[in-house]
């Protein structure tokens, strides 16, 4: 293939890899429970007759939401540039 060839064909997949986790991203949003990283429980500030009476949902981080997805992002990027570097050989 020629150079144009493959830096169009690596961002194509690029564009199509950033959709993916746009996509995914939007999902995780509006269905949080089905996404597994690392999460907090906030504590209670009073102290419940039962243990269930004040119970909150464990949710993930903002931090750990936002680095998930600056890490797919660049791996993608990475995995493209790679691909283009090894072309060139």
């Amino acid at each position: 293939m020629r150079l144009n060839q493959l830096d169009i064909q690596y961002t194509q997949e690029l564009a199509n890899a950033k959709n993916e986790i746009s996509h995914l991203r939007d999902i995780s949003e509006r269905h949080p429970e089905r996404v597994y990283i690392k999460a907090e429980c906030p504590k209670v500030k009073t102290t419940p007759s039962t243990s269930l009476a004040y119970a909150t949902t464990a949710r993930p981080t903002d931090t750990a939401i936002r680095n998930y997805w600056l890490l797919r992002e660049r791996i993608a990027e990475s995995e493209q540039m790679i691909k283009g570097f090894a072309g060139l050989h």
